[in-house]
């Protein structure tokens, strides 16, 4: 076994964990692992990183975090942290809160709920103590628990890496060090810590791991299986950061988002990509849609796959996500856009922030008035006589019917559309200019042809809908 404070130093070193002059913040629970950390941390961060200020600002601050799920233990241990953090003059605090309620409030598990507000609170303590990194007492073995316990939950290869050594001002120098290890090094140095007894529990399931499964795994195959999976661990790791770059690449190259927030998938050119890549970037898209890293299952995943090989012609995946396969199109929807009904001045400018978008109306001269749609579309030039003001910005509404340009007669703004093949799914965020006497800009698409330029054209209104660019 290597000398365990070289081992810790070369960790720190090599992965760049502390700079000279950095506080640190531990969390410490009295446990070997915690214990350990902040002695090692203690014996050579002073030396090694440390200042030497003529106040003699401590460089580390414990914290001990009270779950209020093991009241009697919990007075113990907190004795024990302040009495240990008194004999090294390391200073001590404690945090707490009753996980257990807040479990049954957000419906989490308490592991879950105890694992997020550890987080958060230890980054509250960090910025308001001026810390710069927390330390945190992650080892070999907490790598292999978790890999295993996502993989009997169900999990992607993204599910499956290690504990990352530096995870933003969380760094981990224990990450690669048996739990036997920490606890022989602490027996021979003579460091006393606490034991944890809920973790000889099997109520939950990493527990049940832990005192369960790796005895049996370690009595068939040897300590040296905590090596395999942790190096099997990072090659599917660097594989999947890989794939999920070139999905990253073929997602631009597939998909646009409407101003609303839509995602059109091209259904043609993702049906011919092999299942590997398809699965990344349907991953990458529900991930996009929920926004949250790791979002989407596997049953998800497939039931859009049905919707890619013409299975099916729509699924919903709740949370208001459905997604439609129409025509040569895959369409990402969530909630509907309402384009809010505003009064539209002239000369005016106004934001629509639904669809990232602004409408802007202006005179311009006759001579250089276009009697043609201009940028596709979003720009028109239309006989300002010839408007009812006054003018407002809409979206469609159930029965909108209009007369385009060149047409003699109405035309119901849903026929009108679906002639032009547009999705009847996006149809929310097509805007809609009206003034008293009905509709005179089908945005995108088309002007009335009651308000068009001619030769007796005296005055000519512009409007433009400038659109703000979503990025994929």
């Amino acid at each position: 076994m290597k000398d365990m404070l070289k081992q810790i130093s070369e960790n720190i070193a090599e992965k760049q964990m502390i700079n000279k002059g950095d506080k640190i913040l531990v969390s410490f629970s009295g446990g070997p692992d915690s214990t350990a950390l902040l002695y090692i941390l203690h014996k050579s961060h002073r030396k090694r990183w440390g200042t030497n200020t003529p106040e003699k600002k401590p460089n580390l601050l414990a914290c001990y975090i009270n779950h209020n799920i093991r009241p009697q233990a919990v007075k113990k241990e907190i004795t024990f942290c302040h009495d240990f953090c008194e004999r090294l003059n390391i200073p001590f605090i404690v945090a707490e809160a009753n996980i257990p309620k807040i479990a049954e409030e957000q419906k989490l598990s308490i592991e879950e709920a105890g694992r997020n507000f550890r987080k958060d609170i230890l980054q509250k303590i960090a910025h308001d103590e001026k810390c710069d990194k927390i330390a945190l007492g992650h080892h070999l073995d907490d790598t292999v628990e978790t890999i295993l316990f996502r993989l009997f939950r169900g999990t992607g290869p993204g599910g499956l890496s290690p504990i990352k050594p530096i995870s933003g001002k969380f760094i981990r120098p224990l990450y690669n060090i048996p739990k036997g290890d920490i606890v022989a090094f602490l027996n021979k140095n003579k460091i006393k810590y606490e034991t944890d007894k809920s973790n000889f529990e099997t109520d939950f399931s990493r527990n049940y791991i832990r005192n369960r499964i790796i005895p049996v795994i370690e009595k068939h195959f040897g300590s040296k299986y905590k090596g395999s999976i942790s190096r099997f661990s990072q090659i599917l790791t660097d594989e999947d950061i890989f794939l999920k770059s070139l999905a990253e690449k073929e997602v631009k190259k597939l998909c646009t988002i409407t101003p609303g927030g839509k995602i059109i998938v091209d259904l043609k050119k993702i049906t011919v990509y092999d299942t590997c890549i398809r699965r990344r970037i349907i991953k990458l898209l529900l991930e996009k849609k929920y926004r949250h890293p790791g979002a989407g299952s596997f049953e998800q995943i497939e039931q859009i796959n049905e919707l890619i090989e013409g299975r099916q012609k729509a699924i919903d995946l709740g949370k208001e996500l459905r997604v439609n396969a129409e025509r040569d199109k895959l369409i990402f929807s969530d909630k509907k856009v309402m384009i809010e009904r505003q009064d539209l001045a002239i000369p005016d400018k106004v934001e629509l922030t639904k669809i990232r978008a602004t409408i802007k109306t202006g005179q311009v001269g006759i001579k250089s008035a276009s009697k043609k749609k201009l940028k596709g579309g979003w720009k028109i030039n239309i006989d300002f006589d010839k408007i009812a003001e006054p003018l407002e910005i809409d979206g469609i509404k159930p029965g909108d019917k209009f007369s385009p340009l060149g047409l003699d007669g109405t035309k119901k703004i849903g026929d009108y559309l679906t002639d032009k093949k547009q999705s009847r799914h996006i149809r929310d965020e097509v805007v809609v200019i009206r003034d008293i006497k009905g509709i005179i800009w089908l945005a995108g698409y088309e002007i009335s042809d009651r308000v068009k330029i001619t030769n007796k054209t005296k005055k000519v209104l512009e409007i433009e809908l400038i659109r703000r660019k979503n990025e994929t």
